[in-house]
């Protein structure tokens, strides 16, 4: 699964207000967002299907902000009570994919077993992901700054649940790897990163600190602070 533009949740998000009763908050829809990377496929696979309801499980899962590219993200879409199972599977990415209107694209889909839908949610120290960052820094920066950010390959960076997601998330210290980064000075302060981790890494706060809950950071590094402005994903393994 891709997800080619920003702005899209990749499951169906209730409105806050309402939880998905409807109300004028969200124009009676009962959703935050009109669509989502789960709805884009499940709508044309529940019609094909005829089935009752659709789940997706996704191989972790970007910010709403964020893009996912390269080869995509697994997922498997889950549907309950289908009717029709013969299903041509090529002709549904087919039809899914126009639907999606160039916002999201699903390609190689295959039948799978029902234990793929617990596996693909655990979290292996050998899962990795690539991201490409463009980071804003507040003071000028030059090549000999970022040279200075090289040192964070092979470290272990210990990031306490970030202030964005704790109301969902234990508050924790969690230690996570950087495996592999580069980066491309585009202008005295914006520079773009490339950067392997170890799955579960959280990027924005990687560049931020997040007030000193991450550590070591770029922030830190370079003594300035810095913001992410763009982040994709283009590679989860």
């Amino acid at each position: 699964m891709k997800k080619l533009i920003r702005g899209i949740p990749q499951t169906k998000w209730p409105c806050r207000k309402c939880k998905g009763k409807g109300c004028d908050e969200c124009d009676g829809t009962g959703k935050m967002y009109n669509e989502s990377v789960e709805e884009l496929i499940s709508d044309i696979v529940l019609k094909e299907t005829n089935g009752y309801e659709a789940k997706f499980h996704g191989a972790g899962r970007e910010d709403i902000d964020v893009r996912m590219l390269g080869e995509g993200r697994p997922f498997v879409l889950e549907i309950k009570e289908p009717k029709f199972r013969k299903l041509d599977l090529d002709s549904i990415a087919k039809k899914v994919n126009e639907y999606s209107g160039g916002k999201t694209e699903y390609n190689n889909l295959k039948f799978t077993e029902r234990s793929r839908k617990a596996e693909i949610k655990v979290s292996s120290p050998d899962t990795f992901k690539v991201y490409r960052a463009l980071v804003e820094c507040e003071a000028k920066i030059s090549e000999e700054d970022l040279s200075k950010i090289k040192k964070l390959e092979n470290s272990i960076i210990k990031q306490r649940t970030p202030q964005r997601v704790s109301h969902r998330r234990a508050d924790k210290i969690r230690e996570r790897e950087v495996k592999e980064l580069s980066t491309n000075l585009i202008n005295s302060n914006t520079f773009e990163m490339i950067v392997k981790t170890q799955g579960g890494l959280y990027i924005k706060e990687l560049i931020s600190s997040d007030d000193s809950r991450t550590s070591p950071s770029i922030s830190e590094i370079l003594n300035t602070k810095s913001i992410c402005k763009e982040l994709d994903v283009i590679e989860v393994g």
